[in-house]
């Protein structure tokens, strides 16, 4: 089991910057540089070797602060804005109850769930669309994610049912994020969830929530974390 754990993991990693996603951000940059908007070209190219820097520095980790992955989704939304050309809004609210550069979260769980609601939700609609990340504390080990998107709502077989539970685990799904949840679930015997539901009920199709818990650790000073097991004393 932690040897699948940390195969998908590695994946999570080869996955972070979709080369499609990349290819468009170049393109963009170029766009800036051929318009004459050279100060925008090169406040964009520095965000984006942050971007790679970011990604860069994971590699090797199965931890990392729930700050670092907020600082990334930052970023990546920005591109994300930029590349659908204003029909894109974002926001990201943390519960002030929450120290995010002080506990530790699994590597890059929640940002698949932000680009599925980007490229899944919100591109193929016509109108503006809005993308929310709601980061709270469930618990002293446990953080409720919430993702909202007004976007293509998922489709009606997969609302309403527990994800993680063992019984549902009949149900196929690519998404790399989902496949590690289900063995965080086993790998941390917390008793953790994921939900899909539409963001507005009574309208079939019309926005999706996704809603999860993710295991957390506090920071402990001096010591280097890989794994939920280094954080047990």
């Amino acid at each position: 089991m932690k040897s699948d754990l940390k195969q998908l993991e590695q994946k999570a990693l080869l996955t972070m910057l979709n080369p499609h996603f990349v290819f468009n951000v170049i393109n963009a940059i170029q766009h800036f540089i051929n318009s004459g908007k050279k100060l925008e070209a090169n406040l964009y190219l520095a965000d984006f070797a942050k971007l790679i820097r970011l990604s860069s520095g994971f590699t090797g980790k199965r931890m990392i602060l729930l700050e670092e992955e907020l600082t990334y989704l930052e970023l990546y939304l920005s591109f994300e804005k930029l590349r659908l050309v204003d029909k894109l809004s974002c926001e990201i609210i943390v519960d002030p109850a929450i120290e995010p550069a002080k506990i530790l979260v699994s590597l890059m769980m929640i940002q698949p769930f932000m680009e599925n609601a980007v490229w899944h939700g919100i591109q193929p609609i016509k109108e503006k669309g809005e993308v929310s990340l709601y980061v709270g504390k469930k618990s002293e080990k446990l953080l409720h994610i919430k993702v909202v998107d007004n976007g293509v709502g998922i489709q009606e077989g997969y609302m309403d049912i527990n994800l993680l539970d063992p019984n549902q685990e009949g149900i196929k799904f690519n998404n790399i994020a989902i496949q590690r949840l289900r063995l965080l679930h086993k790998t941390t015997k917390e008793p953790l969830y994921l939900y899909y539901s539409w963001l507005h009920p009574e309208q079939k199709n019309k926005g999706t929530v996704a809603e999860f818990l993710l295991p957390f650790v506090p920071v402990r000073p001096g010591r280097a974390v890989t794994s939920f097991k280094d954080t047990i004393t």
